[in-house]
């Protein structure tokens, strides 16, 4: 149960620990964006402090003759600035909205103030600016002024920062989404379930991870189900021959040596299909291993000068021999190149090739091989006109220990190895094989090998 409880909270951490770096990365922005604003407002204040002393100086000109009033006009200063205005005049206090009042300048600084406004020296952002119209008057003016719009920015940057923190919900659901479901699955895969696939169609890495997960879950699915064909198929295979040995060493012991001799001719064939199919295997597993070296050499090829038209004829007769009551169409046309290649794999392809066209064709029904050349290749087909495949069986035709379920119905037998050989075989001839087939209307299988004169 807790492990259950377990699996079901690493997504919602997942989703949290998107979310939650990204809120971090908005509360490190509005730090940066404060520190900023306070170093701002707490920097020294320059012109705009400057001018607002010398507007504060106009105003107590005009409010000179009228004591009250400048001191309502002190006051509301105070209250809406937080500055800290003293007025003196001829080394008296005229007016003030603090208490204690400013200290008054020195005699040089009076004396200083007349000419233009100024920053008093050691004192905390003091500026000082003369009366108009009221000479020996000065007025002293104290303290940081913030700006107007400094309220409308911090509230702009509080609904900036609200937004961020509400649009980053869709864009972590966004990152974290597609990494759970990818993670559901690799997780059910490892448990067990085959079928567990993360199906996203997301751009990007994400989406090429879950799609790489998904084309290795569908091959290992395909390979588990391969080794169950292949232990069904040959289990179904070995039955025969065994039945028949028991049955043949019973009449041998009972002394009935004419049936049992007839049922040693049985068995010799079985035991050469035996053979067949365990040589089969084996070759298939060598070209496994070939194929997966690391030092890319692939399949080891005993090759040779071979005729190619010797090749075929003989394939052609190997298979009349076998099979007498089967016809077969030859069609060489013209000269066929010379190959480099190793005749015992190549004469397997065309033997498969043939043997294929037998099973899943009718004992009336002719089988053509044909071969000419093309270019610098050999190209050869082999057409019959049996059962068919249906365009869902030519998918996977060529995957090893694959039998359609209409060669299943008809009884051939076999482990489906022959086929994938072939294939693996000619493109190990650095050629190409491929394949036509409709249910009803036969199959028509064609393989094409460079020539020993090709680049």
């Amino acid at each position: 149960m807790r492990h259950g409880l377990h699996r079901h909270r690493l997504p919602a951490r997942l989703f949290w620990r998107v979310y939650l770096n990204g809120l971090l990365l908005l509360a490190l922005v509005a730090l940066a964006m404060f520190a900023v604003g306070a170093a701002l407002r707490h920097a020294p204040p320059g012109h705009s402090q400057e001018r607002f002393v010398q507007y504060a100086a106009e105003r107590v000109g005009e409010l000179h003759g009228d004591p009250e009033r400048l001191a309502r006009e002190l006051r509301r200063v105070r209250e809406t600035f937080g500055a800290e205005v003293t007025v003196y005049e001829r080394g008296a206090v005229l007016a003030s909205n603090v208490q204690p009042p400013a200290a008054p300048l020195s005699p040089a600084e009076e004396a200083r103030v007349a000419s233009a406004p100024f920053k008093v020296a050691d004192r905390h952002w003091t500026f000082a600016a003369a009366v108009e119209g009221a000479p020996g008057a000065y007025v002293l003016l104290s303290g940081s002024l913030p700006s107007p719009s400094l309220l409308r920015g911090a509230t702009f940057l509080a609904a900036v920062l609200l937004a961020l923190a509400v649009a980053s919900i869709p864009l972590a659901r966004a990152i974290s989404a597609p990494l759970e479901r990818l993670g559901r699955a690799v997780r059910a895969f490892g448990a067990g379930d085959l079928s567990a696939r993360a199906r996203l169609r997301a751009r990007g890495e994400v989406g090429e991870v879950a799609l790489a997960f998904d084309q290795m879950a569908d091959r290992m699915q395909a390979l588990l189900r391969s080794e169950k064909e292949l232990l069904a198929n040959v289990s179904h295979e070995l039955r025969t021959p065994l039945a028949r040995i028991r049955v043949a060493l019973d009449l041998a012991a009972e002394g009935d040596l004419e049936r049992s001799r007839r049922y040693l001719a049985e068995i010799a064939t079985d035991l050469e299909e035996l053979n067949q199919l365990v040589d089969d295997v084996l070759t298939a597993a060598r070209l496994d291993l070939a194929a997966g070296r690391d030092s890319g050499s692939g399949l080891p090829l005993r090759r040779e000068r071979v005729d190619a038209r010797d090749l075929v004829v003989r394939a052609a007769e190997r298979f009349r021999a076998d099979h007498p009551e089967r016809a077969l169409h030859l069609d060489v046309d013209g000269a066929l190149p010379a190959l480099d290649a190793d005749p015992a794999l190549l004469r397997r392809v065309l033997d498969n090739l043939l043997d294929n066209a037998r099973k899943y064709s009718d004992d009336g029904a002719p089988i053509t091989l044909s071969a000419r050349g093309d270019g610098d290749r050999l190209a050869v087909e082999v057409l019959d006109q049996g059962i068919g495949l249906d365009e869902a069986d030519l998918a996977r035709l060529f995957t090893p220990f694959f039998r359609s379920d209409r060669s299943r119905a008809r009884g051939t037998g076999g482990v489906g190895l022959g086929l994938a050989l072939a294939k693996r075989v000619v493109e190990a001839h650095g050629g190409r094989i491929d394949v036509e087939s409709a249910p009803g209307k036969g199959t028509r299988i064609r393989f094409s090998v460079p020539g020993a004169g090709a680049s």
